[in-house]
């Protein structure tokens, strides 16, 4: 596997004295971190609010005409191999961490990403634009409508696949290494260029680890229930594939990657940045919270792209069987 922890990065020089009194909150680490507690108390209050209310129960479609209603190996095979390399990453950071005695950077992002992972139905927000297919092992109905200002269908109509939603994390942060690492490269064979260029860079490498993303609409596990004609191929067809998913996710992974890439003197990343002159029983809570506030900014530029263009005129596919919740143009 690919190694996650930069060898060359400078480590963190020697402490500075501990920071006391109003400093503390101007440092960027704690103001991150404050982004990423207000995100985690929302985050309680939706999912507290989704299981007392028991929006977990999921509306079941009618049999399909001719079949087609019973569960496929994709639809158990995906979720359990997305758990499998989810608890594989997980081991080999923590080994990482272990055999470095600290807690790296990439280790938080990964457990960035798992926390921010409630964004997942966000992007139907005000429209249906991904419909999951309800026969897929684990599949729950969406917390969705118990986000303050949801605008989209009420309890218990969209589906939710919390277990294959652990493949896109984990997807995730192998783009932002791979992305981070292009950068370091390109910025080592050409010196000269600025942060502008290194990002526009980092963009368009997770715009081609991107080519392979309309795979995941011919598993049948989610396809997109609206997008707009003129920008999508194989439009009107159930995998059919919105060319901008490509920008959506190219601005959360060269985001990442940038984030990954730049580093001050101390070895602190944006998010981190002031992490050193905290006290040591208090700073790895802080960094914790400082990069769960920075995955979830960073997954919001990705949603917010899409609601963005579902308020454009978008085309449903032609003929999307009752198992995919929420319905095409409901």
């Amino acid at each position: 596997m690919t190694d996650l922890v930069d060898e060359d990065r400078p480590e963190a020089v020697d402490q500075a004295d501990t920071v006391r009194g109003l400093r503390v909150f101007t440092l960027p680490v704690v103001l991150w971190a404050c982004v990423g507690a207000l995100v985690l108390g929302l985050q309680v209050h939706v999912f507290a609010s989704w299981l007392a209310d028991g929006g977990y129960r999921i509306e079941k479609a009618p049999p399909a005409a001719g079949g087609g209603d019973m569960e496929r190996i994709a639809d158990v095979l995906i979720p359990l191999l997305s758990v499998a390399g989810a608890v594989a990453l997980a081991v080999y950071l923590y080994r990482k961490c272990r055999a470095s005695r600290r807690l790296t950077f990439d280790a938080l992002l990964f457990i960035g990403l798992l926390l921010a992972s409630w964004q997942s139905p966000l992007m139907n927000w005000i429209h249906p634009v991904l419909a999951s297919n309800i026969n897929v092992f684990g599949a729950v109905a969406s917390w969705g409508p118990y986000v303050p200002g949801w605008q989209g269908a009420g309890a218990h109509q969209e589906a939710e696949l919390p277990l294959a939603t652990l493949s896109i994390c984990m997807t995730a942060m192998m783009v932002a290494v791979a992305c981070g690492k292009g950068m370091g490269l390109a910025a080592a064979r050409w010196p000269r260029l600025g942060r502008i260029r290194l990002i526009a860079l980092g963009f368009l490498l997770v715009v081609l680890f991107d080519v392979a993303e309309p795979l995941v609409s011919f598993s049948g596990v989610s396809v997109w229930a609206r997008s707009v004609p003129e920008l999508t191929v194989w439009g009107g067809h159930w995998y059919q594939f919105p060319l901008y998913q490509m920008v959506a996710s190219a601005f959360f992974g060269a985001a990442l990657g940038a984030v990954r890439h730049f580093r001050n003197e101390r070895g602190e990343t944006c998010l981190e940045s002031g992490a050193a002159l905290l006290s040591e029983g208090l700073r790895p809570w802080v960094r914790l919270l400082a990069v769960v506030g920075g995955a979830n900014v960073s997954i919001a530029l990705y949603t917010g792209t899409h609601i963005l263009f579902s308020l454009l005129d978008g085309a449903p596919p032609d003929q999307l069987p009752d198992f995919f919740r929420p319905p095409a143009g409901y």
